[in-house]
């Protein structure tokens, strides 16, 4: 009889507890220590990339000069493609190309496509940088050129589908690394 009291009265504390269920979070993040550091290419540019990131050479023999900047940690990659310029015709149609991977499939996604203009008058690049914001698969491209023999296009990619909101702080940490980058590259 103790026993039956004991158990009714317990259950009758834990019944009227005031329980709130707790709001679904989003796991914590540990940022590794942001800078870059010179990656080797075999082609005739440089580039810092992410002290967090490897450059992994594009798997074709047919594209010598393609890399995966991949970041493992957040399952992510830019992808980098170096094409050597053969004149002003070269340089317009490559210019054209970034700017139609960019809004071709993107546009009807896109809440709004963020142009930046890439102006180094000191060293003689310049090129484009495109923010997309919303349901893209990509958030990030760029190209970048010295107008006479060479160009660099890179596009920013998670490896897997992801909520915006969900990946924002880990895309702005990596952002302003990949930003640096841009910065960095040197045409041989």
């Amino acid at each position: 009889m103790h026993k039956l009291l004991f158990f009714t009265g317990l259950l009758f504390l834990i019944g009227c507890s005031n329980y709130t269920p707790k709001p679904k979070a989003y796991p914590k993040i540990n940022y590794p220590e942001s800078g870059i550091t010179l990656a080797k290419t075999t082609c005739p540019f440089s580039i810092y990339i992410p002290k967090y990131s490897q450059l992994i050479p594009y798997p074709s023999e047919d594209k010598n000069c393609w890399y995966n900047v991949n970041f493992s940690q957040f399952d992510a990659t830019l992808h980098l493609s170096y094409i050597p310029i053969q004149g002003q015709r070269d340089l317009d149609s490559l210019t054209e190309d970034a700017y139609r991977l960019v809004f071709k499939p993107h546009l009807q996604r896109a809440e709004e496509i963020v142009e930046r203009e890439i102006n180094d008058t000191l060293r003689g690049l310049y090129g484009m940088i495109y923010d997309l914001q919303g349901k893209t698969a990509t958030p990030f491209n760029f190209f970048i050129s010295d107008g006479q023999n060479h160009f660099l296009r890179g596009s920013f990619y998670f490896n897997s589908r992801t909520n915006r909101d969900s990946i924002l702080p880990i895309y702005n940490f990596i952002n302003k690394d990949i930003l640096k980058s841009i910065q960095s590259i040197n045409f041989d």
